[in-house]
Formats: C-alpha cells, structure tokens, sequence
C-alpha cells in the first residue's frame, strides 16, 4: 500500500517493514486521532486457509494481553485484499539494532531482561507460549520500556478449564518445527512438544546475546545451528572482562539448559532470580593486579587455597557491610508457592511452617486458600461467592486461624485451621494477629488495600479469643498489628500527616513508642520469634522490600538502625510472617502498574465506546483532571517512592513532569484559567494546599488545616478554592482570595452530619455545587451526597459506596467508580435513577481519583494492573 492509500477509517502513511508474513505500516487511525500500527498478510498467504489461520491466531493472542511489556492489539479485521491487525505504534528500535553495536553493559541487559520475563510471565500465565522470542522480536522504546512483538507462532496452552491454566501441559503437536534457528528449545528443534519453558531457552539465548554480543548458537548452515542448539553448550561468558556477576552467569546457564525440567519451571522464577541481583551484583569483581598474580613456575596447588582466601575475603567484606549478624543464618533458597495469574496476597504460615495460607480471587470474590509449602494446589479454608475474606493469621497452636470479612466495617471471625466450625468474634475489624498464648487477638479498625493511599485513621483493639467486649489499645492511629514473642509488647504501624511510621505499645496499653520516624514508607510490621527484630515493609531502599530493625522486646526501644532483608528485589517484596521456629519465612511480592484509560461515553445514551489505555509503560500515572479546553490531562503518581504530578495532552502523549522533589504532591486540578493546578501536598509536613504553574513555576501555599487538606478543588466560576478534612472529619472549607493572598479556610455549614461528613471531590461546571463522597467517622465511604453552595443544602444521593464522584457536563448527572472498582455509574442527582455503564473496565480504579472531559464524552482513570504472589525464604 502506498502513502494516502486507506484502510477503512485508517489512513497508510508509511511503510515500516516487511517479513515473512506480510507488511508494517504507519498509519493515522482518523476516529481517534492517533497514530498505529498495522500488519497486513501478504496476498500470497492471505490465499493459505493454514497462515491466514496463524496470522489470526497472533491476533487473538495478543488482543488477550494486557501488559506493559506486551504489544497492545487494537483491531483485527478482513478486506477483500486480506486480513490485517492493529497494533499501538512503538516509538524505538529493536533488540537487534541495540545488538549491533555490540553486547550491551551488565545494568542495560539485566533491565530489559526483566521487563522481557515479566512479559512472557504475562502471557504464560494466560496460556500462551511465543515460540518464537529472538531479538528481532523485542522492541525498545525510546525511555528503554521494553514490549515484545509477533506472537505469530503463539499457540494457546491446552487447559481443561479456561478459568483454570495449568502451564505445565503440552501445547504444541509433536513432529512440527517451528521458530528460528539459534533461538529454539532443543525439544523444538526436534519437533518434539513443547511448553512455556520453550520461551525460557529462547529467552537465555537472547540474555547471553545481549551480554556478549555473540550468539549462543551458530553454524555456517541452518543444520549446523540446529545441531548445536542440540550437542553442544555456548561459549562461557567472560564474567571478569563482561564485568558479570557469577549469579547472573548462573541464571543464563539454567535458562540454556538441554532438558526442560533442569531450567526455570516459570518465567515468573524467571523474573524474580533476576530482580533478586542486588544493584552490586551485576557488577563482577575487578581483575587481579600484577601484585596479587601468583608468579610464574609456583605450585598449582596453591591455587585453590588463593581462590578460597580471596573468596573469604570477598564474602567478609559483604557480610560485614550488608548482612546480618554472625548469629543468625542468611536467608536463601527463595521459592515462588504461587505461581497462577493474578493477585495472591496476605500469607500466614501454620506454626510447623509446613502450610501457608494466603488470599487470592476466585469467580470475583476473595477468599483464604491453603497450600502445603512444596505443594501446588490450594485448598480453599473459607470462600463464599456472597461475601469477601481477608488477613488469614494461624493460632499459636495451629489449630485454628482467624480472619475478616471484607466489607464496610469488616468482622474478626475465627475457625478450624481447614475452616470448620466458623464463628464471629467481632462486628468490626480487620487484620487479627493472635496473642503468643492465643487467648487473645488484636485487630485494627480500618482494612489497607495501599498502605500509600489511605486517608482515614484507624483504632487498635484487643479482645479475648473466646469472645466478650472489645478494648481499645492505643490513642491516635494504627493498622496491622503484630505481637511480640513474650507477648509483652504489640508492633503496628501508623499513619501521621502522610508519612507511614512503626511503633510498639504495652499490651496493656500505655504510650506508644516510635521505632521509625523518617519519610520512608514503613508499613506491614511483625516480629521474629526470637523477640529481637520486627520485620517489616519499606520502601527506604528505593523498592519496596524487607526489613529489619532491632528492638528491645519489654520496653520497645530501638537499638539498631533498619537493615536490609530482601535488597535488591524490585518486585515490591512485603507482608513478612514466620514459621514459629524462624527457619521459614513467608512474604508477598507485586508488581503494580497504574495505567491512564480513555473511556468514551455518550452522556444522552450512557454508552461508552472501547477503553484506550493512553499510556501502557510500567509506570503509576493516575489521571485526575481535564482542562477547561478539553486539550490536556493532569495526573500524578502516587505509592511510589517520589510522588509528583504530571500533564500530557488529551491522547496521553507529551507527558512531562511538573513537580519533582521529595513532598508527595496529589490530585492536581486546573485552575479555571488552565494556567495553573491546585493540589494537596506534604511539602511542609503536612496535608496543605498549593498551587503551581504548568511550567513548574509559581509555586505557592494556599491553605492549611490542622487535621490536613485533601481534594483541593479550585472554582471554575471564581478564585475560591474548597478541599476537604483528612483525618478530623472537620467537613468542606472554603478558602476566599483577597487581593493576592488567600483568607483563612471557614468550614461551609451543614457539611459535618451525626454520623458522616462530607468529602467533596468535585465542582460543578456551573460552579454552584459540590459533589462527593459521605465517609463515616472510621472514614469509610457510605453514600454519595451533593452540596448547594448558594442554600448550604447538603443531599444524599446514593447510600453505595463509591471511590470518588465527578459532576457530567449537565451540572445534574454524576458519575463514578463503585467502592469494588467493578463498575462504572451514571446517576441522576435529582431522580435519583442509576444506571451501570456498559463498559469491561481493563482494569480495577485507583482510589478516590479520576476525571472526566469538560463535554462529559469522555472518562479517564488510572487502572491497575498488578501481579502478586507468595514466596517463601529459608534459613538453616
């Protein structure tokens, strides 16, 4: 096709290649105004019933993906000419062109390779094995994200149940040869069947390529390669001159394993080796000097000893520097327990350490499931398709755990260790940990989904396990307590104008002591069985992963400074729980992605077109408001290590950095100028308001209020500005502009009721009302309301819980999230009538946020996508 030529509503602007099922072209998609690329068979293969079927099947593959590091598949449709697929345009060059400047350093290598595993982790966890990776296949993007391309030879997993992927089973037919040359599995080059693991050896063969620069496999003929694939292994990497590190070496050697069964049983073990180098390790010790060469004609035999004595030294000076004391064993041996796609969290260890429990989805509801630790399948404990559970916690003795249910204010129950003889024990809480002797079990009153994102505060109590009145523990705010081992002191972590702190307190009560207090966010702690250390998540080290500080078991006092448990694991390690002899030690690691979706919507007909993610990288970017002129998109980043704002233009492309500092800046919102934003932040250690240029000047403070500010809303009709109480239920204030400074914040009447307040999250574009959120004095969401500015008048709308509400451009409509993320709702604020969007979200929403274009045609949110699973680390 030549340029100008089109293809229904696409329009072919240029060519982009060719290969052996067709050609690539740049195109202009004109109802979206956006720029794709697309595929289309060669007319020779379009008559082949067999390709036409394969070049389908590609389609069909990758259209069920949705990963950052997995080409997205917009469209597949048939012309007279043939078929074609669409595809997002990827903006940078492929693995080959990186590869023909030769091997890439150590760092670079191991950074694609990991967006590489966690692709076809993706894909294997959904049944799909590529068959054909090579770098030719693997695309860089300009900001070095990595998407993988041509699942042409991908063929689904056989699966008895489609709800149910077993990627141990055979795939492929034997007797057929498909793939390319230097990069098959030898059972491939055989024509033998093939699994997922197949991927694993193309996968080495691309690492050890990508650290070379040679391949590991090659011959002056196809025949030759292939009988080297078969007989022979790749040339050992020259770990000193590549500045490689043994355990990367060793990681690419199992990957090129002749037998399946001796390489990596998942590309999801895959990835986690790979994110377990720590940022040193990838780098190889320096060579020996001429000094330290033993000279010419000495004794082989001292060779060995030379080899051990560096080697001691070498380990010396990395246990001096980066492990724990001389008294307790390191941790090794870390095993994946779960392995299936999707989120399995929460795990809780049986005190043999012999059984994990842990929480996933099954039919859309959370439950507990148990596995036997080597074990593969998981026996549900307590699961109904009515109600959600969650915070599984095994008795001292093992024979029972307790539990909560997930929902409003949650309920401790209590049950059999296999989930016989169930009974409440509570009408609220949630996250039980049991006392050393079992008789007691304390819990907080608020459930954390991100333990970055909560707003609300939450009281710990403690109750008698056979039941009776509760009794509250400590004053101010704590979650996710832990007891220690003489069951003297409890540990849990607290929320204090932003910033996610541990401490301990007496069992009985009393003052609270600070274990950490800096801008790390700490959080899910628990103390080792021998009373010294609480384990805890943190993000001090730049990712999320294990820690531990020393802390005096009777008066809670600290007696070290944090050490790392897990460094290096960038998979966001967290959720740490022990066998009752420490020799086990169980914890959760995610990896989450938080992508901008375009919704279309018809707000005559509450239809909505086909979601675009705007933005597929592996990034957190949550969309929170519009501009007056429809033309750009404010987001900002929140739970990662630095949180700041963004914008872009409405297609999501331009986007540029406004903030970039230490303060955790939220929830940014145009100014009726579009000039500016006006945001909260913690910039001068509290929630405040402030606003800021686009250009990143300007900053100023605007209000303050000692319970914190959150959803600062600035008038689109004046220079008023309203936000919200954070943690005092204090109501909406309103801040008035005088002259060039603003006045003090005055709360608006009728904004704080008996049992709820209002948290306002949206103005109408007639800027009369407000819309938001009813939270609860536990800070739970019970309804919708909205709020006349001129009368005062505060108006429930709806009693369902909702994440967060936005005004349609009618100034009568609303629309929002439910509090599950499940669905999208339109309501009418006046007839009350509700009605559920027909839309298959990509994914859940984040938080209370989202924001929706001046003309109400379209809808944009942050949608989540994660992966989790239960690990387990031994020691001996």
């Amino acid at each position: 096709m030549i340029p100008g030529a089109r293809l229904g509503h696409y329009e072919i602007l240029s060519v982009l290649g060719t290969g052996g099922m067709g050609e690539v072209y740049r195109a202009r998609d004109t109802r979206l105004d956006r720029d794709v690329a697309i595929k289309i068979l060669s007319p020779r293969l379009a008559r082949d019933p067999d390709a036409l079927a394969r070049f389908e099947r590609e389609a069909l593959s990758v259209a069920k993906l949705s990963h950052p590091n997995i080409l997205a598949i917009y469209e597949f449709g048939h012309t007279p000419e043939g078929a074609f697929v669409v595809s997002e345009l990827v903006d940078g060059e492929t693995l080959r062109a990186k590869l023909a400047n030769g091997p890439l350093s150590p760092r670079r290598a191991v950074g694609y390779a990991q967006q590489i595993a966690r692709g076809i982790a993706a894909a294997h966890a959904r049944g799909i094995v590529h068959r054909d990776l090579k770098p030719e296949n693997v695309m860089i993007t300009r900001d070095d994200h990595v998407k993988i391309l041509d699942f042409g030879l991908a063929k689904p997993m056989e699966s008895a149940d489609p709800a149910e992927i077993d990627v141990t089973r055979v795939a492929t037919s034997a007797g057929t040869v498909m793939g390319t040359f230097g990069y098959m599995a030898p059972e491939q080059v055989r024509g033998l069947a093939v699994d997922h693991r197949t991927d694993l050896f193309a996968f080495g063969a691309m690492l050890y390529e990508m650290l070379s620069g040679d391949r590991a496999f090659t011959g002056e003929t196809a025949a030759d390669t292939m009988t080297a694939i078969l007989t022979k292994e790749p040339p050992d990497l020259d770990v000193t001159r590549l500045a490689i590190s043994p355990a990367l070496d060793r990681i690419v050697r199992r990957c090129l394993e002749k037998a399946p069964e001796l390489r990596f049983q998942s590309a999801t073990d895959l990835a986690f080796a790979l994110e377990t180098l720590s940022t040193t390790s990838v780098s190889a010790q320096a060579p020996l000097t001429a000094a330290a060469t033993p000279r010419a004609g000495a004794s082989a035999a001292w060779i060995p000893w030379l080899v051990a004595a560096a080697a001691i030294v070498i380990a010396a000076g990395v246990w001096f520097l980066r492990a724990p004391p001389a008294t307790d064993a390191p941790w090794q041996h870390f095993t994946p327990i779960t392995e299936a796609a999707g989120e399995e969290t929460s795990p809780a260890l049986s005190p043999d350490g012999n059984t994990i429990a842990y929480v996933m989805q099954v039919n859309g509801r959370w439950g507990i499931y148990a596995q036997r630790v080597g074990g593969r399948n998981a026996t549900p404990i307590v699961a109904d398709p009515q109600r959600d559970f969650g915070g599984p916690a095994y008795s001292p003795d093992g024979s029972s755990i307790a539990f909560h249910e997930e929902a409003k204010a949650g309920g401790i129950f209590i049950s059999g260790a296999t989930g016989e003889s169930v009974r409440r024990l509570t009408d609220a809480g949630f996250d039980p940990a049991w006392s050393p002797d079992g008789k007691r079990i304390v819990y907080g009153t608020e459930e954390i989904y991100e333990p970055m994102s909560r707003q609300s505060s939450s009281t710990l109590y403690v109750v008698d396990a056979a039941g009776g009145t509760p009794v509250r523990l400590v004053d101010g705010d704590g979650v996710q307590p832990s007891w220690s081992p003489s069951g003297k002191r409890i540990v849990y972590w607290s929320n204090t104008t932003g910033q996610r702190d541990l401490f301990t307190v007496a069992a009985g009560g009393g003052a609270r002591v600070a274990v950490t207090n800096d801008a790390a966010l700490d959080w899910s702690p628990v103390w080792s069985p021998d009373g010294r250390y609480v384990y805890f998540s943190s993000d001090r080290g730049g990712a999320m992963n294990l820690w531990r500080i020393a802390v005096d078991e009777a008066s809670g006092a600290v007696k070290g400074v944090p050490e790392p448990v897990t460094n290096g694991v960038q998979a966001s390690a967290s959720q740490p729980r022990f066998s009752r002899d420490g020799s086990r030690l169980a914890f959760r690691s995610r990896v989450k992605s938080v992508n901008p979706v375009a919704i279309p919507l018809d707000p005559a007909t509450v239809r909505a077109g086909v979601p675009l993610v705007l933005d597929g990288s592996n990034n957190i970017r949550v969309p929170s408001d519009v501009s007056p002129d429809g033309q750009m998109i404010a987001y900002f980043s929140i739970g990662e290590r630095q949180e700041d704002i963004f914008v872009s233009g409405r297609d999501g492309k331009g986007m540029r950095r406004v903030t970039d500092d230490a303060a955790r800046d939220r929830a940014p919102m145009f100014t009726r100028d579009g000039k500016s934003l006006v945001f909260y932040s913690t910039r001068d250690g509290n929630w405040s308001v402030w606003s800021i240029s686009l250009d990143g000047g300007g900053l100023t403070k605007l209000a303050s209020n000692p319970g914190g500010c959150v959803y600062a809303l600035p008038s689109p009709i004046d220079d008023t500005v309203v936000f919200s109480g954070a943690y005092d239920m204090s109501g909406v204030h309103i801040v008035r502009k005088q002259g060039a400074s603003y006045a003090a914040p005055e709360v608006l009447p009728n904004t704080v009721l008996a049992d709820a307040a209002l948290s306002a999250t949206a103005y109408s574009y007639d800027g009369t009302r407000l819309a938001g959120m009813m939270l609860s004095s536990t800070g739970r969401s019970v309804g919708v309301a909205t709020y006349d500015l001129r009368t005062h008048e505060l108006t429930r709308v709806t009693t369902e819980p909702t994440n967060g509400v936005r005004w349609l451009s009618d100034n009568r409509h609303l629309v929002y999230f439910r509090a599950d993320a499940r669905e999208l709702v339109v309501i009418d604020s006046v007839t009350r009538q509700r009605t559920v969007v027909n839309v298959t979200l990509p994914g859940p929403t984040l938080d209370e946020v989202f924001a929706n274009s001046p003309d109400g045609r379209m809808i944009y949110y942050g949608a989540v996508r994660a992966e989790a699973d239960i690990w387990i680390a031994e020691r001996r």
